[in-house]
This record gives C-alpha cells, sequence and structure tokens, in this order.
C-alpha cells in the first residue's frame, strides 16, 4: 500500500486546503459568531435552516442563490475572515510540512474557499508566505467556483504549470477529496476529528491522515 508520505513524494506539487490543514480558521472567533452577523445583512424570514446555521458559507450560499446583497455579504465575511485568522489556532505540525516541502522542491499552493485575503494575511503573520508558491481562494461572490467544484484545484494546477493528475489535494473535508477526483488529482484526507475518517473512506481518498506529520 502507498503510503500518504510516498504520494506526496511522488507528486510535483500539493495543494494545500487551509481551514483545517493550516489552521482552525473560526478556533478563536467561532463560525456560528460570523454566520450570525452575516445573516443580519439579510432582508426577510430567512428559511429554518439559513437562520439556525452555525456555517457562514451557508449564508454567503443563501445571499448568492437569493440575489439578496451578495457581493455585500462576500466582502463582509472575506473581512471577518480577516479577522478570524489573527486569532486562529495554527495546526500541529503544518508549519513543519511546509518547512520540509520547501527544502525538497515540492511546491505548494493554498486551495481554500477561505478568502485569499484571509489565508495571505495568516500566511504574511506566521511566517510563512515564502514557504507557499501561490494562493487559490475565493475572491468573489462565485460560489460555483468553490469546493467541491474543480475550478481553485485547476486554477493552482495552471498556475504551476504543472498537469492536475501529478498533484495531490490535502484536506480535512469530502469537498476537498470531491474536487480533486473531478480534477483528475489524489486526495488524501486529514480526518482531523472524531468521524471523519468513516466520512472521507465513504469518498475513496488515495490515502488518510490523521496527523500533518505523516505526510513528510
Amino acid at each position: 500500500m502507498t503510503t500518504p508520505r510516498q504520494i506526496v513524494a511522488s507528486s510535483s506539487a500539493v495543494l494545500l486546503d487551509f481551514d483545517g490543514p493550516v489552521c482552525a480558521v473560526f478556533g478563536g472567533f467561532p463560525d456560528h459568531q460570523v454566520a450570525a452577523e452575516l445573516r443580519t445583512m439579510l432582508d426577510g424570514v430567512l428559511p429554518e435552516a439559513i437562520d439556525r446555521s452555525r456555517d457562514p458559507f451557508d449564508v454567503l450560499k443563501y445571499a448568492v442563490t437569493t440575489g439578496s446583497q451578495p457581493n455585500a455579504v462576500e466582502r463582509r465575511l472575506t473581512e471577518l475572515e480577516t479577522r478570524a485568522v489573527t486569532l486562529a489556532p495554527a495546526t500541529t505540525g503544518a508549519a513543519e510540512v511546509l518547512d520540509v516541502l520547501a527544502r525538497q522542491g515540492i511546491p505548494v499552493v493554498i486551495v481554500s474557499n477561505n478568502s485569499v485575503a484571509a489565508v495571505e494575511a495568516y500566511l504574511r503573520e506566521n511566517g510563512l508566505a515564502d514557504k507557499v508558491a501561490g494562493v487559490s481562494a475565493r475572491e468573489s461572490a462565485d460560489v460555483e467556483r468553490l469546493k467541491p467544484q474543480p475550478y481553485l484545484l485547476l486554477q493552482a494546477a495552471e498556475f504551476l504549470g504543472v498537469p492536475p493528475g501529478e498533484c495531490v489535494m490535502i484536506g480535512d473535508s469530502v469537498t476537498d477529496i470531491d474536487a480533486a477526483r473531478q480534477a483528475g488529482a489524489k486526495g488524501i484526507g486529514y480526518a482531523n476529528k472524531q468521524g471523519k475518517r468513516v466520512r472521507l473512506m465513504r469518498h475513496q481518498p488515495a490515502a488518510i491522515i490523521e496527523r500533518m506529520s505523516e505526510l513528510v
């Protein structure tokens, strides 16, 4: 059986999810608070699922679907994400993985549904900006470009000049694995919470890790 370390070593590039593998974006500024603030920007009576959701992306997608100030909601989400990353706990082993991959000459692109601004702010503030080749993340309210769609992965591969099939996507969500499959890349699931291994296995990743250190 091919190990996660061997998959990474044999890949031309690593596409790395941000929230989870690098840090816990809303670990210091809870996601439900962000969702609640975004809901104040919406008009009318909201569906119960949106009114109760803790996920800011549910609110953004609803704003886009209904045409309820989607651009304004996305801009505010970007502002709140950028604030959140100043409080976000770092994922154990993430910095070491980025350091090792940089020394091995394997380029890394952060591929995230979070905003480019928030990702770049975190990387700068934590001294990691020089460890990644680029960031392929949310730049607008166009939610059709976000994972599980393959757009951000294909954009990252094109930026690097590497065929998607030579890339490996590492993420803690089934959307990462599904996006990797659609892009033609390999996918490694990061089961960082109880129950995730089972959910990730259903989507048939190339491998699953429980610690970032397993990658290098």
